[in-house]
């Protein structure tokens, strides 16, 4: 009997873990702005319920922030930081002081970079991030992505 509960707890458990893998969906494309100056957006689109943290975060925050790294390339120089456009929320936890930004809904998230050569490139790296509700986190995160420019 104790094995059986022990199994239909497992089941539950990964059914429960696969059924939140996706909460988070990403689109990724790529926008000329001159000859060789490109811009990647990458879109968040969170399920409702659901948020993934600001890459910019204060020292006390405990949750992951948004990391986005873009693997280096002679083809390319990446131009300033990485922007965000999306509704930027503060979250305040008075009791264990602790103040951290997240989005909710969508995010895009917007790098600017120069070609060094007029030639089709693919732009490869990886973003971590971590997800969360109210009452539940996920693990953080890693995903690659890659986005084409003609």
């Amino acid at each position: 009997m104790k094995k059986l509960q022990l199994i239909i707890s497992g089941l539950a458990f990964c059914l429960a873990a696969t059924a939140q893998s996706n909460v988070v969906q990403f689109d990724y494309h790529a926008k000329k702005i001159s000859d060789k100056v490109y811009e990647i957006h990458i879109l968040a689109k969170m399920n409702d319920g659901w948020h993934i943290y600001s890459k910019d975060q204060p020292k006390q925050a405990i949750s992951q922030p948004t990391r986005i790294t873009f693997n280096s390339s002679p083809l390319y120089a990446l131009k300033g930081p990485i922007k965000e456009n999306g509704d930027k929320k503060k979250y305040e936890d008075k009791v264990a002081d602790i103040v951290q930004y997240q989005y909710g809904g969508q995010v895009e998230f917007v790098q600017t970079l120069t070609l060094k050569a007029t030639v089709k490139s693919t732009i490869t790296g990886h973003i971590t991030y971590q997800a969360c509700t109210d009452e539940q986190c996920q693990t953080p995160q890693t995903i690659p992505f890659e986005v084409s420019i003609d």
